[in-house]
């Protein structure tokens, strides 16, 4: 049981505080976290939201109150916790912003420390991020079209695939967070992002982050999407999205049901 995506962010980075997660795994049967940081948080990729930033004055804001830590304090903290001995496996990486106009820049930050996983998302649509709460709906869904936005996200998804930078897709589908849909039928971008995935060995996420976070009713991806991965035979890997300890692991046992009982 591995729980792929778990975020550390809420907290300085001590021991104690690691010690909480390896805790509540145990208490849940998980035997392995997949522990990460956001790159909006670090100094040293700030230029990789250069765009966002010059994109609208919320957004520049609400990205200098994150990017405050150096990446170096990381480093050093990833090493102290893995000269310990403990019950619970952690790996640690990164969840990168993928920009297709920053590869790069992406590439030069992550040959700088081997991590065990990088997972590659898109956060941002026309440079303004889709699914943060008193900002997103008033500076893109209320200004944009919402087929544009739903192309524009999946085009770009397939580009951060293409890449070749990342070993996981997080949160496939979480454009969907407040429940606004395009007008035309998504099977024929799932069936093909899914083809792009398996060519590319790449694991995408059942993420249950927007379930339990914020109220949306599926447990994790679509029941359609979800099908049409496991048609391809893509590598999905459970992920609480925890960004608190409390949550990890949270509501596996329904996501193990759905990832394992209907595979062909």
């Amino acid at each position: 049981m591995i729980d792929g995506h778990v975020h550390i962010e809420k907290s300085p980075y001590t021991i104690e505080y690691i010690m909480e997660y390896v805790k509540q795994a145990q208490a849940r049967g998980i035997d392995e976290i997949n522990l990460l940081e956001h790159t909006h948080r670090f100094i040293e990729w700030k230029e990789l939201y250069d765009s966002a930033r010059n994109a609208h004055p919320k957004m520049k804001e609400w990205l200098d109150n994150k990017n405050t830590i150096s990446i170096q304090d990381y480093f050093k903290f990833i090493a102290k916790v893995k000269a310990m001995d403990l019950p619970v496996k952690l790996n640690f990486g990164l969840e990168v912003c993928y920009f297709k106009d920053k590869e790069d820049f992406i590439k030069e930050q992550l040959a700088l420390f081997p991590y065990d996983f990088v997972i590659g998302s898109i956060h941002y649509v026309y440079d303004i991020a889709y699914d943060l709460d008193n900002i997103s709906q008033a500076i893109l869904w209320d200004v944009k079209d919402v087929d544009d936005i739903y192309r524009t996200y999946y085009k770009d998804t397939e580009h951060l695939i293409c890449s070749g930078l990342f070993s996981q897709l997080a949160h496939m589908d979480t454009i969907k967070k407040y429940n606004l849909y395009p007008s035309y039928d998504l099977t024929k971008t799932y069936h093909h992002i899914a083809e792009m995935l398996k060519k590319q060995d790449m694991k995408t996420e059942c993420n249950v982050g927007c379930y339990y976070r914020y109220h949306h009713h599926d447990l994790g991806l679509s029941d359609e999407l979800l099908e049409i991965l496991k048609e391809h035979q893509v590598d999905i890997i459970p992920c609480s999205d925890a960004h608190q300890p409390s949550d990890v692991g949270i509501h596996f046992n329904e996501v193990q049901k759905r990832l394992y009982d209907k595979r062909p």
